[in-house]
């Protein structure tokens, strides 16, 4: 049976290093990355250490195919990849997109990232099949359910109504800029805002572009005490591309988005700490709660967008 579910699972949840311990139980301690299944096809958001225990898990299902995005190329986002399992899989396909000022930028820094004098293995002796390009913020992504290649073009007409459809806006508040993806699926969108800091008055760029998302996946790195330079044994983090709760509070709420997910932890806070902040983001809007490794939202696809055997198989005459 065709799997028609569209879920999203944390595999790593923290921001900047891991953060292994006791106190970081309950969130989890790996660095970001996020697995979006639609159907038969995988995404994953970013290659942080979260992608370890993910591909050991694609592994074990033995899937075949899969979409790796990069929202931009900070440590943090790529030191999982070398240790990548579906990457040393011969018949394993991945297409990995992400920025770059050229098309060839972002294997470059990849193949960098495992050179000679930084890793044992070389990006090239992963014998999987590897399509690695830079993609522009103009350029849409469309996975078709029945066509085995992955299309990137300017534009996103004559779609099939099961297609995957990928937008991309980059925003400037993080240092280097950083890519945010929308991912749309019969219907039901999922918006990933990782490593941005918010503006005076709201990120009106980013709430248009996440309007009416479902979900919407921001970075909390920091308390607002944290991000003043109030709270003790912490200097100020304002101008360093990363939000505060309520900075995300103001984007979702500008945007008429569905849920929150506090994103990127601070590595140095606690698991109370980050209660914390999912505690004050409840406050501001209430369909906020903080990711945590191994949460897993599925969204309730749009009846009219289903397939007609899975509409008649519900009970629905007219959809």
């Amino acid at each position: 049976m065709m799997n028609e579910k569209f879920t999203i699972k944390f595999w790593g949840v923290r921001g900047s290093y891991p953060t292994p311990g006791p106190e970081t139980i309950k969130y989890g301690g790996n660095t970001a990355c996020v697995e979006i299944r639609a159907g038969e096809r995988t995404i994953i958001l970013d290659a942080g250490t979260g992608i370890i225990p993910l591909g050991r898990e694609l592994a074990k299902q033995k899937s075949s195919e899969m979409l790796l995005l990069f929202s931009h190329l900070h440590h943090d986002h790529t030191q999982g990849f070398p240790f990548f399992v579906p990457a040393y899989i011969p018949n394993t396909r991945l297409h990995i997109f992400g920025p770059g000022g050229t098309p060839e930028t972002l294997k470059r820094i990849l193949e960098h990232n495992q050179s000679a004098e930084t890793f044992p293995v070389s990006l090239r002796d992963m014998p999987a099949m590897k399509d690695i390009q830079s993609v522009r913020e103009s350029q849409v992504i469309v996975w078709e359910a029945r066509r085995r290649n992955i299309r990137v073009s300017e534009s996103s007409s004559r779609l099939s109504p099961d297609a995957l459809v990928i937008r991309i806006y980059k925003s400037h508040a993080h240092p280097g800029g950083v890519y945010i993806y929308r991912i749309t699926w019969r219907g039901k969108s999922v918006v990933y805002a990782t490593d941005t800091e918010g503006y005076v008055g709201t990120d009106r760029k980013l709430a248009s572009f996440a309007r009416d998302a479902d979900v919407l996946i921001h970075d909390a790195q920091y308390s607002e005490e944290h991000y003043c330079g109030r709270l003790a044994g912490f200097s100020s983090t304002q101008g360093y591309g990363h939000s505060t709760a309520d900075m995300a509070c103001e984007v979702v709420a500008s945007a008429h988005a569905g849920e929150l997910i506090l994103f990127h932890h601070e590595p140095a806070y606690t698991d109370a700490m980050v209660a914390a902040q999912e505690a004050a983001a409840k406050k501001i809007f209430s369909n906020s709660r903080a990711a945590y490794e191994g949460l897993e939202i599925t969204l309730t696809l749009t009846p009219s967008l289903l397939p007609l055997r899975e509409r008649e198989k519900n009970g629905c005459k007219i959809c």
